[in-house]
């Protein structure tokens, strides 16, 4: 007895699993809010994927009611379920990946009947083993072969490109967020990287850049914000800077009480219009201008030291000539004087 209820139990275990397609794990589940996530997987699993309503999804108490509208506008939004008047239904999403691919196919030229998955394209199917094994364990999921095939025919990416494409996923973990990695690939296609020449390059800038933000945000001892990010990638990018310059030029303006970005950014400037590219081309410039800086401070004393010795030349009136000169004036009045004048009149009315 206990040995057939063991079994009996066992078969209800499986009867009960539900079963997801790989596709919505890959280009849906991880982009979904946790309360979309827990309605789609729960009704699902209760078996009412072809008919229910807000009151189905109320009885089950897994997520609170002001929060089961929102929710369903993002499944509707995520084209995952569809609603017609107040009923909504799961939308048949491997029926859709198949239409849409079997379209992209006969835009190309190809039969899908007849290539499948474009399987006779030989450098295509030993770039997407080599995708498959490095960054997904060998299983890679069907959707990124779409993806692939996009990046070859629509962009026209190299093999290398494509491969590159994957290699960046992954080391920013987002190479199972199909989403993200469409995101990844329309930006390089709209930015022009699709030679990996092209991309190398603005790969090891956008390397420099993290690097600088870090550095950046460590000097200031503060975490950077948009418009920061946004002007330390320029000096990346248009400035050719590195941490050496980074670090040297916010030390030249230690002197400044209060240093700003806007500072160190000047000083970059200055050194890349002088085509400086190393810390020690920026020292030995630096040197040299401070040498310049200084010997222009000391001609400028020299100057204004020349003016107060000439004395008139910097509107100066010697104070003991003005004095001396009132005494001469005065003897010069007197020596015009003569016997004629009022004073004399007024004493001879009192006769002698």
């Amino acid at each position: 007895m206990k040995s057939s209820k063991g079994a009996e139990d066992y078969s209800k275990l499986l009867i009960n699993d539900s079963l997801l397609p790989d596709i919505f794990l890959v280009r849906y589940a991880q982009e979904l809010s946790k309360n979309a996530l827990l309605i789609y997987l729960w009704l699902n699993m209760t078996g009412k994927k072809n008919g229910f309503d807000e009151s189905d999804i109320k009885e089950l108490k897994i997520v609170r009611e002001e929060e089961i509208e929102p929710a369903l506008a993002e499944l509707i939004a995520a084209s995952l379920i569809n609603r017609k008047d107040k009923t909504y239904s799961f939308e048949d999403i491997k029926a859709r990946e198949i239409s849409d691919y079997i379209s992209s196919a006969i835009a190309r030229g190809n039969d899908p009947e007849l290539t499948g998955l474009m399987s006779n394209e030989k450098d295509r199917k030993l770039l997407a083993d080599s995708i498959s094994s490095t960054f997904y364990q060998g299983e890679l999921p069907y959707i990124f072969y779409r993806l692939i095939d996009k990046c070859l025919n629509d962009y026209k990416f190299e093999s290398r490109v494509c491969y590159k494409l994957f290699e960046e996923g992954y080391e920013q973990s987002i190479h199972r967020s199909l989403q993200q990695m469409e995101k990844m690939a329309l930006s390089w296609y709209e930015k022009g990287y699709t030679d990996i020449k092209s991309l190398e390059k603005q790969l090891e800038i956008n390397k420099r850049t993290k690097k600088l933000i870090k550095l950046t945000g460590k000097l200031l001892r503060k975490r950077l914000n948009g418009l920061d990010i946004d002007r330390v990638t320029s000096w990346a990018e248009d400035l050719d800077a590195t941490e050496e310059l980074v670090t040297l030029a916010f030390k030249e303006n230690e002197f400044r009480s209060n240093l700003t970005l806007k500072n160190v950014g000047d000083t970059l400037a200055k050194w890349h219009d002088q085509g400086i590219k190393t810390a020690e081309e920026a020292s030995r410039f630096s040197e040299e201008e401070h040498k310049e800086n200084k010997r222009k401070a000391t001609r400028r004393k020299s100057n204004i030291g020349s003016v107060w010795a000439t004395g008139e030349e910097a509107g100066i009136v010697n104070k003991d000539a003005s004095d001396t000169e009132t005494p001469d004036k005065e003897k010069a009045s007197e020596d015009t004087d003569d016997s004629d004048g009022p004073d004399d009149d007024i004493l001879n009315m009192f006769g002698d």
